[in-house]
């Protein structure tokens, strides 16, 4: 230990940092967990079904260019169980046939009705209603962007709550009625709500419905459920037991919509509108002093389809990190400020010095390691404790997050879907890891030289086998 510099200290104590706080975190994150596992124990969706105290809720789905997967989705959004429910697509100005599609599957009709612009949005061009699902609204408006379709749908919807819902989602069919539960216990606390994501591809889909979760037999695919299980769900358990939630996907959260219009809808600055609307919602509640709750639930699950290639990983991986950047530099004033709570003194800087800066410091580190092995300068004891920082403390983090997830949610049930997740979970700290540090890096240059276009996904649409019994 004697011959190690101050450069090679400081790496390695930054990635003590790293690991010992994900740690801390999934150790939070089994205590949450398993509290709400046993809270759910208890709960009756028929009870909460038939109550009439049961919040009015839309479903705001922004669609563009998704005719492959649109029918599937919205079908599935119409039978979720929930008493009060509204499903409003927004079509934003795509130029294949997703409004055709809506049309004919759901025998949609054009009515006129007045919109009410709280938010300024791009122009609306027809509104429809559905012969077939009496509580399916369809929006036709000019391109403007996902933030733009979600403020369109903020405008028209009359309901309490809104829930932010990507068009390749399909949602568990008690989902919402689980989601709600923190909402009814305190009505005029609770702002939003964020539930569990998960990976759709490889999954048995029948009638808009995952029957029987599985893996993907590509390994992209199974990759990103690793992520999705350490670095999303679990990391957001354990922020929501610390009432420091910034960040609800985008694809599976659920919104106060006076709150929403209050704030002015969602920012079309960023390309990472979900996470700035929260973040601006903590700082205006902040201000005006008001008793408010964030709450992240790890029972009600949606599942989403994962890219399944480099180039639509590395843009979608590139867009998260580049709306962290712009979260963080336009909520600025809200860093290491006691003013707002534990949001400006440990969600915020959490965010800024681990998921933003962290990249950064990995990367060096790697160019470091080859640096002093090129050089012949590499020492022993520096190869040794950087191996078990930066890679084996990661993998044995990767095996907690897969372990905690079976034990308490049971979704890969057949035993060589786990083994395999554990395979993966190994390789994935030697290569797969290194790529996503590149890929976030790349996200930040783009919010420095202001690239603000928000990147397109091919998506490959959900394999359903709509004649079978489920």
């Amino acid at each position: 230990m004697d011959r190690l510099t101050s450069i090679q200290v400081l790496i390695l104590a930054y990635f003590i940092f790293i690991n010992g706080t994900y740690t801390l975190f999934n150790i939070i994150a089994f205590f949450e967990a398993h509290r709400q596992m046993r809270r759910s124990l208890i709960e009756d969706p028929d009870f909460l079904y038939k109550s009439k105290l049961a919040p009015s809720i839309s479903m705001i789905v922004p669609a563009y260019n998704e005719h492959r997967i649109i029918a599937e989705s919205v079908e599935s959004l119409l039978t979720c169980r929930y008493p009060k429910l509204m499903v409003i697509v927004i079509n934003d100005g795509s130029d294949d046939d997703t409004l055709k599609v809506l049309i004919d599957k759901f025998k949609l009709k054009k009515v006129y009705r007045l919109i009410h612009e709280d938010i300024k949005t791009a122009r609306v061009r027809g509104y429809y209603t559905s012969d077939a699902a009496s509580n399916l609204y369809v929006l036709d408006k000019e391109r403007g962007g996902k933030a733009d379709a979600l403020n369109a749908g903020i405008n028209v919807t009359r309901s309490e709550y809104f829930f932010s819902i990507d068009a390749d989602v399909i949602m568990e069919e008690d989902a919402i009625l689980k989601i709600v539960r923190p909402i009814l216990e305190r009505p005029d606390e609770v702002i939003a709500a964020g539930g569990i994501l998960r990976i759709a591809n490889g999954c048995d889909i029948r009638r808009a419905r995952v029957v029987h979760p599985g893996l993907d037999r590509y390994a992209l695919p199974v990759l990103q459920v690793l992520e999705y299980s350490r670095a999303l769900n679990m990391t957001r358990t354990a922020l929501s037991a610390l009432h420091s939630v910034v960040l609800l996907s985008g694809a599976f959260g659920v919104f106060r919509t006076d709150i929403a219009r209050e704030v002015g809808g969602y920012s079309k600055g960023t390309v990472g509108e979900d996470m700035e609307i929260l973040v601006r919602m903590h700082k205006y509640l902040r201000r005006k002093k008001r008793k408010y709750r964030v709450q992240f639930m790890t029972y009600p699950i949606a599942w989403t389809e994962a890219p399944s290639d480099f180039s639509n990983l590395a843009r979608q991986r590139s867009r998260w990190q580049r709306g962290l950047a712009e979260t963080l530099w336009q909520h600025k004033s809200m860093l290491f400020n006691p003013r707002y709570g534990h949001i400006g003194l440990f969600a915020m800087p959490f965010f800024l010095v681990v998921e933003l800066i962290g990249p950064f410091v990995e990367l060096f580190g790697y160019g470091y390691l080859i640096f002093l092995a090129l050089t012949r300068y590499l020492e022993v004891e520096f190869l040794i404790l950087f191996a078990i920082l930066a890679i084996l403390w990661g993998i044995l983090l990767t095996f907690w997050s897969i372990l905690l997830e079976n034990v308490y949610f049971v979704r890969y049930i057949k035993w060589r879907d786990l083994l395999r997740l554990l395979i993966y979970g190994f390789f994935e700290n030697l290569g797969y890891r290194q790529l996503t540090v590149l890929w976030r890096i790349r996200g930040f240059f783009s919010f420095i030289f202001r690239k603000t276009e928000w990147g397109r996904m091919e998506r490959q649409g959900f394999k359903v086998r709509a004649d079978a019994e489920v």
